[in-house]
């Protein structure tokens, strides 16, 4: 069979097109084939290929030095039905035109889920197909074009196509019928009415004329919609904020069902989460940080609703139980510790009692198998974390290596040990159980879950022991100083060796997202600026002040004495402490700082003691103190932390002789204390380090991973991209078709103190907070004359502001961000909840979540009336259900 391919594309001086194509049943790898360009820019190429029912294949750019540009959106896929001598292919170049989120499964398969209505395609020679993912389930495509087989442009004639192989849409012609060229349009039409919702944008699409003898092939992209696109509402809520009569002090995956069907209720579209995956390292409420896994599989077994594993036979322990469910349900709180505590007692015992039954079932050894290779060294660490007694698996003795080996041996059913190993197993069958019946659930109600992806792991994590060499150990994933955090945010988490994670093409990376896509539809990456560049801190620092960039393009000393600063390792590198800035510091508590913590180095000059020479040693010094840590402990124990800041670059830590300026340093009294000549080269080499250097370098560094990971599955992907924002993130994102977060309190632009919904792009989430700042009413009180500005300039509002945020100003602002274009506006429950003064907890600062800049955050929040009262409260749910309809969600 012969095809020739044809694709219109202008490419750039130097430039070329090229072809890969492969049997769709062959193994074989793509072969390349060279196009070429015979007038302006129509590219083409014929190759012979074995009959087939299916070919594979994709356009790349071919630039200079033979490397390639892919086309977005992964390969092409084509069928053939009938056996053909000849096939023309006329194809468009495929781009990121914001149709790639309506391919996840989100749409696919809950949103716009269509029953293919079967439409005949005539016997002929000439296919038309239209890929568009966007169109909602009550709709169909239409043609009509300049000639009687397409209606002579007459709608009332058109022409529906076929949608057997959605999102393509088809339609067959006989080209003896057709006079070319043909010219046509697609229509959009209500399937029910049969009425034109909207004709196709742009200029007419054309085929000049037709290879006599052939069978043709026109593949057309990018439909332009001249109609509003499609928008939905959602709710974020944590998992163990969630309170229902049945839930055990906190949260669990069957309280899900509940806020589905408020969510349907209300006409909300979609429930974000926070990460469930399991935290335990201490089983203190330490393990209550939803960020900090312990494995990237394995799921909390604080979730587990009790009575689904199985009710507890013996009568009196089935009171007991039934007593501390009513008594933990009764706190304010999610109380983690005690309600840990109490299911594990709960799962001590239904586990004998039930685990031969579970074992012997199909179900369960098909969940095994699928699930050994995370499962059973997640199994064994929990087991050897608890009979260590810390999770520093360092200390494991002969287990302080993983061996895999080793692992297996020790997880055999014939030693005594099994069964303290195997209840993992039992406990993450249900968990999987119980998220899987959510998720079939929440797809039945149309109702999508968004799960989050963490940036990180913990150190002392399955992960980081079964595979150390993905880790660098001995730095600290964080973030830079920002509006959540002066001193920058320092999550304690391992960095990746991602050149190591490159060479199996991201494989740890994949299968984690693919264990993802198992219970959730979309997903959220949490700080999606680590897949460009991540905040390092050297692992015996505490605050993030002292980190920097990686991969980053640190100076050399020629570099910079070539930009005009006279290098002075001494004054740029050593912490700078003189009298005066000791006594700027601390104040009244000066002398004791100097006789208990310093030594003399020089005229009114100091250094520390070795016991103090690190930030680690001083937060363990501090640590010590218990409950005599004071304010003067406090003032004396950041001062000294600050002093460790008080540096100008940092070494590099891969290449000691390269350097970093150090984030921050314009507030620094090193800094301040430098001559105006030198603070002028200092602040012209800063603004080009962290502002322009780096751009394009750190924009292929994405490129590179991105594209990789997200292929993994095929859910809706969206970036937590806050904070220190490149310039080359907003490019990345917008040509993988990421949804970016938009929130009104921390604009992107620069010099702009509130970000207007209304400017938030159509690819995005906007929100009004996250679990790490103070919802709506809390916030409107923090700062009276922030408050102010807000309410003059991003309300439009005259006069002074109320002191407190009245029901009808989180309505404002509630219906200012559901009225913008974005794709989502998925609002924390808190802020849904402060349009009604009735339902509202009374005090609004209870009901955040996260304090970023305190790494013992205490997760705690959980919501203060049950989901069974809330689906009761018909006016206000009718009331939400009304401000997203007339917002056009």
């Amino acid at each position: 069979m012969k095809i020739r391919f044809t694709i219109d594309y202008k490419t750039l001086w130097g430039q070329s097109l090229g072809l890969l194509c492969k049997r769709e049943d062959s193994d074989a790898e793509f072969e390349f084939f060279n196009m070429y360009c015979d007038s302006q820019s129509l590219w083409h190429v014929e190759i012979n290929i074995d009959q087939t029912p299916a070919i594979l294949y994709q356009y790349v750019i071919v630039d200079k030095d033979k490397s390639f540009h892919y086309e977005y959106g992964g390969g092409r896929n084509l069928s053939f039905k009938s056996d053909f001598g000849f096939v023309v292919i006329n194809d468009v170049w495929r781009g990121p035109y914001g149709d790639g989120p309506f391919k996840s499964t989100v749409f696919q398969n809950i949103f716009f889920k269509r029953i293919p209505v079967s439409v005949e395609l005539n016997p002929g020679d000439l296919l038309l197909r239209l890929n568009c993912p966007q169109i909602e389930p009550d709709r169909h495509f239409a043609i009509v074009g300049n000639q009687p087989a397409l209606g002579n442009w007459d709608v009332a004639k058109k022409v529906r196509l076929s949608e057997n192989e959605f999102p393509f849409f088809e339609i067959r012609f006989n080209s003896k019928d057709l006079v070319f060229p043909l010219e046509y349009k697609f229509l959009i039409v209500d399937t029910e009415t049969d009425e034109v919702l909207a004709w196709g944008g742009g200029p007419n699409r054309k085929i000049q004329s037709f290879v006599p003898e052939s069978y043709t092939i026109v593949n057309d992209e990018h439909f332009e919609r001249t109609i509003d696109s499609w928008k939905g509402a959602g709710v974020a809520i944590p998992v163990f904020s969630l309170r229902s009569k049945k839930s055990f002090g906190t949260g669990e995956f069957n309280d899900l069902k509940l806020m589905i069907d408020w969510a349907a209720k209300t006409g909300q579209r979609l429930i974000q989460t926070l990460p469930i995956n399991d935290t335990i390292l201490y089983h203190t409420n330490y393990d209550s940080y939803p960020y900090n896994a312990v494995s990237v599989y394995a799921l909390h077994p604080i979730y587990l609703h009790l009575d689904k594993i199985g009710k507890l036979k013996d009568k009196s322990r089935k009171e007991y139980f039934e007593a501390k469910q009513q008594e933990l349900n009764e706190k304010t709180f999610s109380d983690y510790q005690h309600v840990m505590n109490v299911k594990w007692e709960y799962f001590q015992e239904i586990y004998p009692q039930e685990r031969k039954k579970i074992f012997a079932s199909e179900d369960y050894k098909v969940f095994f198998e699928k699930n050994k290779e995370w499962l059973v060294p997640y199994a064994a660490f929990s087991y050897l974390r608890d009979l260590y007694g810390t999770p520093e698996f360092g200390k494991w003795d002969q287990y302080s290596v993983y061996n895999k080996n080793e692992i297996e041996t020790l997880c055999q059913p014939d030693k005594p040990q099994y069964h303290e190993i195997a209840i993992y197993y039992f406990l993450q069958y249900h968990l999987h159980r119980q998220l899987s019946e959510v998720h079939e659930y929440a797809k039945s109600k149309g109702v999508a879950i968004k799960g989050d992806l963490p940036i990180g792991v913990s150190p002392r994590s399955v992960d980081a022991w079964v595979e150390p060499e993905l880790f660098n150990t001995q730095m600290q994933a964080g973030a830079p100083p920002d509006d959540f955090s002066v001193t920058g945010q320092n999550w304690g988490f391992p960095t990746y060796n991602w050149e190591l994670m490159a060479q199996d093409g991201y494989l740890w990376w994949k299968k984690r997202f693919q264990k993802l896509s198992e219970y959730f539809d979309a997903y959220r990456i949490d700080h999606i600026l680590g897949f460009f560049r991540i905040w390092e801190i050297p692992v015996n620092d505490v605050w993030g002040l002292t980190g920097s960039f990686n991969p980053a393009l640190p100076f050399t000393r020629e570099e910079l004495q070539s930009r005009g600063l006279w290098w002075n390792e001494e004054r740029f590198l050593k912490p700078y402490m003189k009298e005066h800035v000791l006594y700027a510091i601390f104040g009244k508590y000066t002398d004791d700082v100097i006789r208990e913590y310093l030594l003399p180095d020089g005229w009114q000059n100091y250094k520390f003691k070795p016991e103090y020479d690190t930030q680690k040693k001083i937060e363990a010094h501090f640590a010590l103190l218990g409950y005599n840590f004071g304010n003067k402990e406090l003032v004396i124990r950041d001062g000294l932390y600050m002093l460790h800041c008080e540096v100008l670059f940092l070494r590099d830590a891969r290449d000691s002789e390269k350097f970093h300026p150090r984030i921050s340093m314009h507030s620094s009294a090193s800094f301040r204390d430098l001559n105006d000549e030198t603070r002028r080269t200092l602040d012209r080499i800063y603004v080009d380090y962290f502002y322009h250097r780096h751009n394009e370098f750190w924009k292929q560094q994405a490129l590179k991973k991105l594209p990789a990971l997200i292929s993994a599955t095929n859910m809706l992907v969206c970036g937590e991209d806050l904070g220190m924002v490149p310039d080359s993130v907003p490019d990345v994102m917008h040509a993988l078709e990421i949804l970016s977060l938009e929130i009104q309190r921390m604009p992107k632009r620069p010099n702009t103190e509130f970000a207007m919904p209304a400017d938030a792009p159509y690819l995005s989430v906007c929100t009004t907070s996250t679990h790490d700042m103070n919802p709506i009413r809390a916030w409107w009180e923090e700062d009276p004359t922030l408050t102010q500005r807000f309410y003059n300039v991003a309300l439009g509002l005259p006069g002074p502001a109320p002191e407190k945020c009245e029901q009808w100003i989180a309505e404002k602002i509630v219906d200012q961000h559901l009225q913008s274009k974005a794709m989502w506006v998925i609002l924390p429950w808190q802020d849904w909840m402060s349009v009604e003064t009735k339902l509202c907890l009374e005090h609004p600062f209870a009901e955040r979540i996260n304090v970023p800049s305190n790494p013992r955050n205490f997760w705690c929040y959980r919501m203060h009336i049950t989901l069974e009262k809330l689906l009761k409260e018909e006016k206000f749910n009718k009331k939400i259900r009304e401000i997203i309809y007339h917002s056009g969600r």
